[in-house]
């Protein structure tokens, strides 16, 4: 069994190395705020193109649109990423106008947007996208590189002490730090499905600790290229926060290097999390090379996996860092279980059973129309069984 384990764990550690590597290069490429120049001014009037899989998303489920859609016809775009997922061309030369493609298509692309005042000025994503949640922002800031900074450093060294501490002329050592890496791997997996499935199901934005977060779920799926916005930092830093605390203790307080090898390998993936999750609703044209090998080979989440969540009433494919527990899971009703728990416990339905929908007041004011609105408002798509 050992290994079995062994030899996939090589894919793993390949997929950090080449995880952090488009990391890296996404990162300098977006270190300005913005990205890239698709946004073209043609005839004083304001085109964006779209080339990505959110709109395959909003093009397969309809997870929403504008009423004025008519308005806003597909076109057909040069690339074949394009062509496969069409392009939105806003007929208004006004900065309104951009906010207005934002908020109406799946997934405007998260680049230069070129101001029709005629200055060529690039604007930062939060100059012409309002996210869902008040005070969000989409840029990350010197604190968040900071956090995040910080974590991967502590990281850095849990897994060298880790790997320093294996006996490196036995074999059996070697191989057991292998499975220690490949387990923290697939544990990361597990542990983001049942995060993401406690943040979608329970609780509002008034809960404490937890509430932006629930919140920010929730604008996810009311709006969910939102997060093709983000940058890097910006994406992860929550995550970096929470588990800092565990990796610090872990470093100090334990001297097992298969401990340490598991715990960097489950901390950095989770730190990873929402970035892999991200790129799960980027196009392929927008990813790096790398991203796509890794989504195509199955090392991380792939956006034909992920779209599977993303169907009301978002019951299942909870899992984001390489959704392969996401099948058990879900074919053993694991997720339905812990409803039962929690119900039986304090009487709390999973959002899933009841559609509830915290931010359908807003994009109702919106004018925007969501995916959800096939399944009514409230509707009971699950009661628990006696």
């Amino acid at each position: 069994m050992v290994s079995s384990k062994s030899a996939s764990a090589p894919r793993a550690a390949v997929a950090v190395a080449l995880i952090a590597g488009a990391v890296h290069t996404e990162a300098f490429a977006a270190g300005g705020g913005v990205v890239g120049p698709s946004s073209l001014l043609q005839g004083g009037r304001a085109s964006l193109v779209r080339g990505r899989e959110p709109a395959g998303f909003a093009a397969a489920e309809s997870i929403f649109a504008s009423p004025s859609s008519a308005s806003l016809p597909l076109r057909k775009c040069g690339s074949s990423a394009e062509r496969a997922f069409g392009g939105r061309v806003l007929g208004r030369a006004s900065p309104s106008s951009l906010l207005s493609l934002s908020m109406s298509s799946a997934a405007p692309e998260r680049d230069d947007v070129v101001a029709t005042d005629g200055s060529g000025k690039g604007m930062k994503a939060t100059d012409y996208f309002k996210p869902l949640v008040d005070g969000d922002i989409l840029e990350s800031t010197g604190s968040q590189r900071a956090i995040v900074g910080g974590a991967f450093v502590l990281l850095a060294a849990m897994a060298l002490k880790g790997v320093v501490g294996l006996d490196w002329s036995e074999p059996s050592s070697l191989l057991a730090g292998a499975a220690a890496f490949l387990v923290g791997y697939e544990f990361a997996d597990f542990g983001s499905g049942v995060y993401h499935w406690s943040m979608d199901n329970y609780g509002n934005k008034n809960t404490p600790i937890f509430g932006t977060q629930i919140e920010a779920f929730q604008g996810h799926h009311e709006l969910p290229w939102t997060i093709t916005y983000r940058q890097v930092c910006n994406n992860i830093y929550k995550i970096c926060q929470a588990t800092t605390p565990f990796c610090l203790a872990g470093l100090l307080l334990t001297d097992n290097p298969y401990f340490h090898i598991w715990m960097s390998s489950a901390i950095v993936f989770i730190n990873m999390s929402q970035e892999l999750h991200k790129w799960s609703h980027s196009s392929p044209a927008e990813c790096h090379p790398v991203v796509n090998f890794l989504q195509d080979k199955g090392l991380i989440i792939g956006r034909k996996a992920h779209l599977a969540h993303h169907k009301p009433p978002f019951d299942g494919n909870y899992c984001i860092v390489s959704g392969h527990c996401n099948p058990a899971l879900d074919s053993m009703g694991f997720f339905r279980w812990l409803e039962d728990v929690v119900y039986s416990v304090n009487g709390a339905e999973a959002r899933c059973w009841n559609n509830e929908r915290l931010l359908a007041d807003t994009i109702d004011s919106l004018g925007l129309k969501k995916g959800t609105s096939t399944i009514a408002r409230g509707t009971k798509t699950r009661t628990r069984e006696e």
